[in-house]
């Protein structure tokens, strides 16, 4: 299993500017181009493969590669909503897509999930030397209406994230919302096995 590759980014952050000024009680516009930098930075410090979290907070499509097929492919981030397509290159770079009723989306009980292939599907023999496999899933909470359905837990982590480097307050008290954060954040850490 290879590093997932990031193909679509997520159209929407899990919290919006509104959001992080409301809880912070900022009025009028002139933070807003620093408070929606701190958001961003907020955001990549959990969202991703490189994420503490090691997982998508918003709706993106991922690519994991694999050197070869195995009855069952883990998937490198959560909460993965569905497959989009798992593709393979053969020893000449020729691309073939397996079909969908061959494959079977799967979460263990830890949140992980993986692609099990049916019983008698016959993996090709004939694959490309490295990256030969290829699937592309979308993972993270779906955005409604224009908004992230991710969970409130979540979204008031990242407020705190960045209530701690705007606010002169929160800076004297971060070691009391670093706790606050970790707490607010642990259920949703991968598994540790």
């Amino acid at each position: 299993m290879l590093r997932p590759v990031l193909v679509t980014a997520p159209s929407a952050l899990p919290v919006s500017l509104a959001e992080v000024k409301s809880a912070l009680r900022v009025d009028g516009g002139d933070s807003d181009a620093d408070l929606q930098r701190l958001i961003k930075s907020a955001v990549a410090h959990y969202d991703g493969w490189s994420g503490v979290l090691g997982m998508a907070l918003v709706a993106q499509t991922w690519r994991q590669d694999f050197s070869r097929f195995e009855q069952k492919m883990m998937l490198g981030l959560r909460p993965v909503q569905s497959v989009s397509s798992i593709k393979w290159r053969n020893d000449a770079g020729q691309i073939s897509t397996v079909a969908a009723s061959d494959y079977a989306l799967k979460t263990d009980a830890g949140g992980r999930s993986y692609v099990r292939f049916v019983n008698d599907y016959s993996a090709p023999s004939d694959l490309y030397e490295d990256a030969a496999v290829s699937i592309e899933f979308v993972v993270g909470w779906p955005i409604v209406a224009e908004a992230a359905t991710t969970p409130e837990d979540i979204k008031t982590a990242i407020i705190l994230h960045v209530q701690k480097h705007y606010d002169e307050a929160a800076k004297a008290n971060s070691d009391i919302l670093d706790r606050v954060e970790r707490d607010l954040i642990s259920k949703y850490r991968a598994p540790l096995l």
